[in-house]
């Protein structure tokens, strides 16, 4: 567990980390199931925003999920942007879906991104594991 300078990556980046392969896992469970789906029953099955949005965020949460591991110093910046605005998503979801898996599944999101969200910006550690990258890489 170190980071791109060779120093420890503390555990809260760590556990962060997680938490965003967490959200990459959430993800690749939609398409999953949208897949499932089409198989099953290729009749009910559509095409809707998810089925771009989906896939492409499960593969946008892995490659966030390492930068922010390694400390790469836009990356927590990029995460907590994307996590904000699928807050956001997440509440016209809620509204529109009254089911209670569905929204059970959403305040989970929720609460796993305010948890991800406070262990990169408020530990001195974790704030230290990016400025620490900021001094030795450009990236």
């Amino acid at each position: 567990m170190h980071d791109q300078a060779g120093k420890p990556t503390p555990p809260w980046v760590v556990v962060a980390s997680a938490g965003i392969g967490a959200h990459a896992f959430n993800h690749i469970t939609v398409v999953v199931q949208d897949l499932w789906r089409l198989l099953a029953a290729p009749e009910t099955a559509g095409f809707n925003p998810g089925t771009i949005y989906h896939p492409v965020s499960a593969v946008l949460y892995i490659w966030l999920a390492a930068a922010v591991y390694t400390g790469r110093r836009w990356s927590r910046v990029a995460i907590t942007v994307l996590l904000v605005f699928q807050a956001v998503g997440r509440y016209f979801v809620f509204v529109s879906y009254p089911s209670l898996e569905v929204r059970a599944d959403l305040v989970t999101g929720w609460a796993l991104s305010v948890v991800v969200v406070c262990l990169l910006w408020i530990p001195t550690f974790s704030r230290h594991h990016f400025t620490h990258a900021l001094r030795w890489s450009r990236t």
